[in-house]
């Protein structure tokens, strides 16, 4: 049964590599949603500050451009990176799947070879029980 426990550690190891690269991508999702939220609050700063002055209304709306360029950067780095954590829980719903095919592939052959080998232990004991009883019979 060797071959096959190489093979399930191996699927094993995939499957934990697979889910490390899934935790790295959402890490780096949660970041760029957080980095999207600062955009707003930062927005909202700018603009709580542009109302308080004459010069920061002048200069709010180069800076409002800007962070319209910034924000579709944003978006567009979330969108991305959504798009490969969905590919990445794909892979490993797929890794996943194969280490239980082989799982139960391996039990199963195990439980066949104790299905054969009870099968085998009751034969001799099913002999010894007769050589047994016509020793019996052959004493009386």
């Amino acid at each position: 049964m060797r071959p096959f426990d190489t093979l399930i550690r191996l699927s094993e190891q995939a499957l934990d590599e697979k889910r490390k690269a899934l935790s790295e991508l959402e890490a780096g999702l949660e970041r760029a949603r957080a980095g999207r939220s600062a955009l707003e609050e930062e927005l909202e700063r700018e603009k709580t500050a542009a109302a308080a002055s004459v010069e920061g209304g002048r200069t709010y709306g180069a800076y409002a451009q800007q962070m319209i360029v910034r924000r579709r950067q944003a978006d567009w780095l979330i969108t991305q990176t959504e798009a490969a954590v969905e590919a990445a829980r794909e892979e490993v719903r797929t890794a996943f799947a194969e280490l239980k095919r082989y799982q139960i592939t391996h039990d199963a052959r195990l439980a066949k070879l104790a299905a054969e080998q009870a099968r085998k232990d009751q034969a001799v004991m099913d002999e010894t029980a007769q050589n047994l009883d016509r020793r019996k019979g052959e004493r009386l």
